[in-house]
């Protein structure tokens, strides 16, 4: 009788294992069906925002849009964060949410689309993610002139031998260490209309002393290339610096990067300024590892740009619309390069331009080589998804 009841007792054990077991397996399986049915949702969110991006004008794209919490690895004052409300569709019983992140410092041209899928009822989650190139900036090429000093137009001293330029290191103050070229000029008028710029023109135009160049060489175009018209003016200085990168992108991403709170005592430091005050410029800002960009724009210029009485590591620009007279008696000190779209005349005494390698890193942001920079590109190799 004993043994009769041990075996039912283990028929009976035999029989609630194989259930669990099977019972078991249906969950595992079921769990794997919901990671799958999580998985394919976030990755068809993350379809949807692309096509939603793609055919929306990234120009206005992050404006407004700053108070979003960015995903953990992307904290920092650098970092602009927004969520992305996607078209209604079916979502499976999941909830959906899609974020779109950048640096402002580093790519304010690259974004990183984020989107996340749960399902509260089956514990189930996953997401995938894409980075974007966005029509935000354009490719600067390699065309920058080496001087630390690039105008449209001549220049000139109030006292002769009373500025410094030094084509070499900022700390480099011998003539033997600012042998280069100091002062580049893209026009020179061609005062007897014969077509070609003689030394005699030259150095009507071009009016600094030896002393103040230190050893370093004055350039100008070996032919007149600019119109004979006085008002006429070119971007030429700007296409040098900047490339396809237009004046109103700069100016965006200078205003994201105040709205995000950066400034010079920030860690990050800001890296771009767009100045419309006519007001001189006061403020330290840039260092040998971390120059900036700091532009002085037509309204700034309206009437006579800003000097700066400060120290500035970087890229200077004066957009003086090629009137001479709006950069007259200019003064600053710019350790990297400061360019003028026209030209200098009267530099005040004490003004220093000290060329600087690395003084395009403010607004030098990675493009492909042969890529297409006026529309919205995937980044190869960008996709991720995980649970």
């Amino acid at each position: 009788m004993l043994m009769v009841t041990v075996l039912v007792v283990l028929a009976s054990m035999t029989g609630l294992f194989t259930a669990r077991s099977v019972l078991s397996e249906r969950w595992g399986n079921n769990n794997s069906l919901w990671a799958a049915q999580a998985q394919l949702t976030a990755q068809a969110a993350l379809e949807t925002a692309l096509a939603q991006i793609e055919q929306t004008n990234v120009q206005t794209f992050w404006a407004g849009h700053d108070a979003a919490q960015c995903l953990p690895g992307y904290t920092g004052l650098q970092w602009q964060c927004r969520d992305l409300t996607l078209d209604p569709w079916d979502t499976q019983g999941h909830t959906v949410q899609v974020r779109v992140m950048r640096d402002l410092i580093q790519a304010p041209h690259v974004a990183l689309v984020h989107a996340q899928a749960q399902h509260a009822g089956q514990h189930s989650s996953a997401h995938a993610q894409q980075s974007l190139y966005l029509p935000l900036t354009g490719p600067i090429g390699s065309a920058s002139k080496i001087t630390p000093l690039l105008t449209q137009g001549c220049v000139s001293e109030a006292i002769p031998g009373s500025t410094r330029l030094c084509a070499a290191h900022s700390n480099a103050n011998s003539i033997a260490t600012c042998s280069g070229t100091a002062l580049q000029s893209l026009y020179v008028p061609d005062l007897d209309g014969n077509g070609l710029i003689s030394l005699a023109e030259q150095k009507a135009c071009m009016r600094v002393d030896a002393s103040s160049l230190q050893g370093g060489a004055v350039v100008t175009p070996s032919q007149a290339t600019a119109a004979p018209n006085p008002t006429a003016c070119d971007s030429s200085v700007w296409s040098l610096l900047f490339g396809s990168t237009t004046p109103t992108q700069i100016k965006a991403i200078s205003a994201a990067q105040a709205l995000k709170g950066l400034s010079a005592s920030t860690q990050p430091a800001r890296s771009v300024y767009w100045v419309d005050s006519p007001a001189d410029w006061t403020q330290n800002v840039g260092t040998a590892s971390a120059p900036v960009l700091l532009v002085f724009s037509a309204t700034a210029c309206a009437s006579q740009c800003p000097k700066i009485s400060a120290q500035v590591v970087g890229t200077v620009y004066l957009d003086t619309q090629c009137q001479d007279s709006r950069a007259s008696q200019w003064a600053g000190q710019v350790q990297g390069q400061l360019a003028a779209a026209s030209g200098l005349p009267d530099l005040q005494s004490g003004s220093q331009f000290n060329w600087l390698s690395n003084h395009r890193q403010a607004f030098d942001w990675p493009w492909p080589v042969q890529i297409d920079a006026t529309r919205v590109q995937r980044v190869r190799g960008s996709w991720k998804n995980g649970g």
